[in-house]
């Protein structure tokens, strides 16, 4: 593999933060997710980031964080729902590494995610739908991409081991 960073990109509820730990303990790298990078340098949560200074602060924030991995390297990284919408950011995850769509169809995200105001941008079915499609045509811009639906973590882990060990 050409680079030494793997970027997780994908809809809320996609899986990121659950397949990133296994497929950096399989390379023998670290773990990153970036909203908990962004959480814990602001001591404060992603939620109360939104509400206080709203979403156009966030992802400056987002992508100052994704920036300084430019310093490091060996590293999965789980990118925020958003991150991957911004073209700039785009440019920075080809720049370092391989970015991988973990693809999960909307009705699965949906029955996995609560609405239970931890997620700023889960508001109502009708407004996942549209931020859902809205961010889709970006997501696959992706350098890989994985069909999650029917696979269990380890079989997703060990499918993007797979395509990103033939680059």
């Amino acid at each position: 593999m050409k680079k030494e960073r793997v970027f997780l990109v994908g809809f809320m509820g996609a899986g990121k933060s659950t397949i990133g730990p296994l497929l950096a303990a399989r390379l023998g790298w670290d773990f990153i997710d970036l909203d908990e990078q962004i959480a814990e340098k602001q001591t404060r949560s992603i939620q109360e980031i939104f509400e206080t200074e709203g979403e156009e602060y966030f992802r400056g924030l987002e992508m100052m964080a994704l920036r300084t991995l430019k310093d490091r390297s060996g590293c999965v990284v789980a990118l925020g729902g958003g991150a991957f919408v911004s073209q700039l950011n785009r440019e920075t995850v080809h720049e370092l590494g391989v970015s991988v769509f973990l693809d999960c169809p909307l009705q699965t995200i949906m029955d996995r995610c609560l609405f239970d105001g931890t997620r700023p941008l889960f508001k109502s079915p009708e407004r996942i739908k549209v931020l859902y499609a809205s961010r889709l045509p970006f997501y696959r811009k992706s350098d890989l991409s994985i069909n999650v639906e029917h696979l269990t973590p380890e079989e997703i882990s060990n499918s993007i081991l797979l395509k990103i060990k033939n680059l």
